[in-house]
């Protein structure tokens, strides 16, 4: 296995310590006292911080990986995670002011601020890895899913969205086929037990199923590969008066979440990132290595802010649209949901602390 640094709690609290007057020095000397941003005995700035899926999902395990390598605390932090179902949970605690920052996909984004929530993403990533994949031989193609049954999420969510866009790329409707709900793992249990043959899948489902059963499974489509190259699929979120008062706070949040990707997009860290996944995602380690592999090749974590491409925002924005989930007068544009600025003094502060 691939050697690490095992940092422990004191040299992680003297690291944030540091971070703090590097932080300070990088900003201006500014701070968040009396912003709402509270700080814990040791110094640190506390966030509560939302991710999605029970167990994690990939989409949602960069911060988590933050946390463990102790980058969070680098940069004066004490992040304390909430997990949810799904990103549309969690985007939804953020708006009721129950959470300052969360992951949330970028579908659940263009809703809120739609309806007039004020949310900006920070950092994100722009390749939703969803295809739909079948257990039944005889389905080669977007066109004999015509009359199939296919697992997906809930009505609206990310999974089913990015069905409902594999479909009408050969010229299919929701009328076309059935929509079974399922909450993340259980998609894994229906296909492997016959339940269903089609799903809509991530990679590292995949990988669970490759490695740990004799069910075979073949892609009949994918979304960003076959279908849509301009959508875009998660990001970092917290509200706009959040960051108003607490801009050193989201600086610091992003410039850790820099570090974390780079961190999981080094291969020579793949052993030790599976490690993490599978602690905090449940999964066997193998699979954890083999889905890491596969969202790798993928290049599912971009390099840069992966929230700066306004076409792939547009995408979603549209597939909202047809969707019928909010109407062409009440869609947001991308400079409504997007704070470039952030990312920028994050990295410059990423490089003044290295």
């Amino acid at each position: 296995m691939t050697a690490h640094r095992q940092i422990n709690r004191h040299s992680r609290l003297v690291g944030g310590c540091l971070a703090v007057v590097l932080t300070s020095a990088a900003c201006g000397g500014s701070d968040d006292s009396g912003s709402g941003a509270g700080a814990d005995a040791g110094g640190l700035i506390s966030v509560s911080y939302g991710t999605a899926g029970t167990p994690v999902v990939y989409g949602s395990i960069l911060p988590h990986v933050a946390d463990e390598e102790g980058i969070y605390e680098k940069y004066g932090l004490e992040v304390t995670f909430q997990n949810f179902a799904n990103g549309a949970d969690s985007l939804r605690a953020v708006v009721g002011g129950q959470l300052d920052a969360a992951m949330t996909s970028t579908s659940n984004l263009v809703n809120v601020v739609a309806q007039g929530a004020e949310v900006k993403a920070m950092a994100g990533m722009d390749k939703p890895d969803y295809y739909i994949a079948t257990t039944d031989p005889s389905i080669s193609s977007c066109e004999d899913l015509a009359g199939q049954t296919i697992g997906v999420d809930q009505t609206g969510g990310a999974r089913y969205n990015g069905t409902v866009a594999m479909l009408a790329s050969c010229g299919l409707t929701v009328d076309d086929v059935t929509f079974v709900n399922f909450a993340g793992p259980p998609i894994i249990q229906a296909l492997v037990q016959g339940q269903i043959t089609v799903g809509t899948m991530h990679y590292d489902e995949e990988a669970f199923i490759e490695t740990t059963t004799d069910v075979a499974l073949e892609e009949v489509i994918s979304l960003v590969k076959d279908v849509n190259p301009n959508t875009h699929y998660v990001e970092q979120v917290a509200m706009t008066d959040y960051i108003e008062e607490n801009r050193d706070t989201v600086v610091r949040l992003t410039a850790a979440y820099i570090e974390a990707n780079d961190f999981i997009r080094d291969p020579a860290n793949i052993d030790r990132f599976a490690e993490i996944a599978a602690e905090h995602n449940g999964q066997p380690i193998e699979v954890a290595r083999q889905s890491i592999e596969l969202f790798l090749e993928f290049e599912f974590w971009p390099e840069g802010s992966g929230i700066d491409d306004g076409a792939k925002f547009q995408g979603v924005i549209d597939e909202q649209i047809g969707a019928g989930a909010v109407t062409e007068a009440e869609a947001p544009a991308y400079e409504d949901m997007v704070d470039l600025s952030i990312y920028e003094d994050a990295m410059e502060l990423v490089g003044s602390t290295n």
